[in-house]
């Protein structure tokens, strides 16, 4: 019997606090992304594809990225959202869908409207006249004394004060790191050292950075980027003249230079973005529920997946943590229930395991469906001091999908 394996990567970000949705959901659509575009004949035509892949495909305009997203499901079911989500990561091509939580703009609609039109009526106005009024001056009498009335000073307009934004050293840069496949955005790292150089700057992806200039003759910087599941990519950037490496500049005058990554292992695992573990501790918040849930869903739907989960953490240290001990809240703190001890990375890493395994059975998943391993910190995907280290806090769920 053949056996095809996946992984779903489960991001676990350290928090101190429980992180919350910013918006109520009873005001917001959970929409199963599959594309994000700058242009909209590329929506459209990302749109069109997907509806031969028998989807029921549509884009709208996220005002606030100012960016197209195509998406295939919109509904106000949260859980059903990260189900189907999972479904598709798994069973088709569409490996890096993710469901967006929120409002897209109204300029949404199937492909084949794309050539629609509304007509605009212009209503034509007359220019208002404005009125004259001449001003009536009387001049005191003369030899008389003119007393001029005490201004209150709190009545005067104070000055605007205009506030001038401080540039930071350096040109701007925006490398931009997306999917070479699906032309998504991609969470990564970007690295920018000088040759030889022992250290490296860190810095986001997909955000504006400042660069001073290099100290080195030639003026350059050697460019490396760290994505998750991804095969790095490098360059070098010469400082002086970046055109030869840049697509062109931004709305900040910012040097774009795109990376398009290719993926280690071709639909081989998914990422999620929303399962995270309070700091060093095995309870999850709150925020992960959604996630698991639709990895409940689909174990309930095909008995045949079975799946064993991977535990990763930063560093290879012993650590003091938090337990969940007695407690059955899988989602929250509970000093009366929780305990505290030392622990080695890997007994961390088994912890945070058998939480989410036993989430899963609490749900109604089988017992004997889910196999649990503790990595350590054997398998960093971001050296342990980077700006991105804490992407090594992550539970690896690995399916495998009998026929």
């Amino acid at each position: 019997m053949k056996t095809h394996r996946f992984f779903l990567t489960l991001g676990v970000l350290a928090l101190t606090t429980t992180i919350g949705f910013s918006q109520d959901p009873q005001q917001s659509s959970n929409y199963v992304v599959i594309g994000a575009f700058a242009k909209l004949d590329n929506a459209v035509r990302y749109t069109n594809a997907a509806n031969l892949d028998n989807f029921q495909a549509q884009y709208a305009i996220n005002p606030k990225r100012d960016l197209y997203y195509v998406f295939i499901l919109n509904t106000d079911d949260r859980k059903k959202a990260f189900s189907f989500l999972l479904k598709i990561s798994v069973e088709t091509k569409y490996k890096d869908a993710w469901v967006f939580m929120g409002k897209l703009g109204e300029e949404s609609g199937q492909a084949v409207a794309q050539n629609k039109s509304t007509p605009v009526v212009l209503i034509e106005e007359k220019p208002v006249e404005p009125t004259v009024i001449t001003p009536v001056i009387e001049e005191p009498p003369k030899d008389s004394v003119v007393k001029q009335a005490a201004v209150d000073s709190s009545l005067l307009k104070k000055p605007i004060e205009t506030v001038v934004e401080k540039v930071p050293d350096g040109k701007p840069f925006y490398f931009k790191l997306i999917n070479s496949e699906s032309g998504n955005e991609v969470m990564g790292e970007v690295q920018v050292l000088e040759p030889k150089a022992a250290q490296y700057i860190g810095y986001k992806g997909n955000e504006i950075i400042y660069l001073i200039p290099p100290k080195n003759s030639a003026a350059v910087y050697q460019v490396t980027i760290q994505a998750p599941g991804y095969k790095s990519a490098k360059l070098t950037l010469n400082y002086n003249d970046p055109s030869a490496v840049s697509s062109g500049t931004g709305p900040k005058q910012e040097m774009i230079i795109n990376f398009e990554l290719t993926r280690v292992k071709k639909g081989d695992y998914i990422d999620f973005t929303n399962v995270r573990f309070f700091r060093n501790s095995n309870i999850l918040d709150p925020a992960s529920k959604n996630e698991l849930d639709g990895l409940v869903s689909l174990m309930m739907e095909n008995s045949k997946y079975k799946i064993k989960i991977h535990g990763h953490c930063n560093g290879d240290d012993s650590r003091d943590i938090t337990a969940m001990g007695t407690s059955t809240n899988f989602f929250a703190m509970d000093p009366s229930q929780n305990s505290k001890e030392t622990a080695t990375a890997k007994k961390l890493t088994e912890l945070r395991a058998e939480t989410v395994k036993g989430y899963l059975v609490a749900q109604g998943v089988e017992d004997g469906r889910v196999a649990t391993k503790g990595e350590g910190g054997k398998q960093m995907i971001y050296p342990p001091a980077s700006t991105l280290a804490n992407q090594n806090d992550r539970v690896e769920i690995e399916i495998v999908k009998g026929k």
